[in-house]
């Protein structure tokens, strides 16, 4: 996930959408099963937050849970947080997943890092409790030049460590990666070696794909033929059973840049035929989908929420509902 799509609170300035009130909005759209819906922005008001994801037409919806570019994690406020879960259930948003902080790398040789590493996360799970979420989602992280075996051991040790002492109702999940400098998780295998470590956590741990990751780091969705190859190869690396997220961006880099910037679903390179047969694939129906493209803004630097929708109404189509 690129890091321009939620910035630090703005003053902790409040959302102002012009759209219908959350009271009077009809019962929620199954969309035959399937649950759609956006990274939102929360500004500390997540259960604002929340009712804007229901209104513009999510069923689901992804927040930060903390800072996302800051090591310190968030204050406990327990009462916020349960209002925010509730909020989430009235508004039948499921699931809730958090993206966990950029800074968190598990591969990292760097003791320092890697012990704040492992406290970090612990703390996002410890929360996502709280917040009623099903996920929290981070990135594989760096092996800073110590080669891909180092790292993945170093991510596996500290999940040993992370797993046992965290609420077991939250899944963690590994999201793939463009695949620069000594990132992990570009490749499928990397991911499939981590989940094959801990067979005793099937529950707990599972993968997040990103469509424009995907593409920065070379796999082929631009046809029904490509994209299926690139499902072949998920399952054969880790089983689309254990993909729970996806997150559906497009991008204006080429295939293979091994650039990690979002663009607005449409507005991109990544062909529609290949979207659509990795949305629509039967064995994918189980995964969330979730945006996260860049938010549109209006007058006065206000979120354009209509447009939003429209994009979510975009990405329904694709995913054939």
């Amino acid at each position: 996930m690129q890091s321009n799509t939620e910035k630090t609170p703005r003053n902790n300035r409040e959302i102002e959408p012009a759209l219908t009130p959350a009271s009077t909005l009809p019962p929620a759209d199954p969309f035959s099963g399937r649950r759609v819906g956006r990274h939102m922005p929360t500004y500390s008001r997540p259960v604002k937050a929340a009712e804007i994801a229901r209104q513009i037409g999510c069923n689901a919806m992804q927040i930060f849970a903390g800072n996302p570019t800051g090591w310190r994690p968030p204050a406990d406020n327990l009462a916020a947080s349960m209002a925010f879960a509730t909020a989430a259930r009235d508004l039948e948003l499921d699931p809730v997943v958090i993206h966990a902080p950029y800074l968190i790398n598990l591969a990292s040789p760097d003791e320092f890092i890697w012990e704040k590493s492992i406290v970090l996360l612990s703390s996002m799970l410890q929360r996502g409790a709280q917040l009623g979420a099903k996920s929290v989602v981070f990135h594989t992280g760096s092996h800073r030049g110590t080669g891909v075996e180092a790292g993945l051991a170093r991510i596996a040790e500290a999940l040993t460590r992370i797993l046992p002492e965290t609420p077991p109702e939250v899944m963690v999940l590994l999201e793939n990666d463009v695949g620069a400098g000594g990132s992990l998780g570009y490749s499928f295998e990397h991911l499939g070696t981590v989940l094959h470590l801990f067979p005793q956590y099937t529950t707990r741990l599972g993968i997040c794909i990103d469509t424009a990751h995907l593409w920065g780091a070379g796999h082929d969705i631009s046809s029904a033929t490509s994209t299926l190859q690139v499902l072949q190869q998920c399952d054969d690396a880790f089983g689309l059973e254990r993909l729970k997220v996806i997150h559906l961006n497009d991008t204006k880099m080429a295939l293979g840049s091994h650039r990690d910037v979002h663009t607005r679903i449409g507005e991109g390179i990544i062909p529609e035929e290949g979207l659509c047969t990795l949305l629509r694939d039967p064995r994918l129906q189980h995964a969330a989908v979730l945006l996260e493209t860049p938010i549109k803004t209006g007058a006065g630097d206000k979120e354009d929420w209509e447009h939003d929708a429209q994009q979510l109404q975009l990405a329904k189509k694709l995913m054939g509902l």
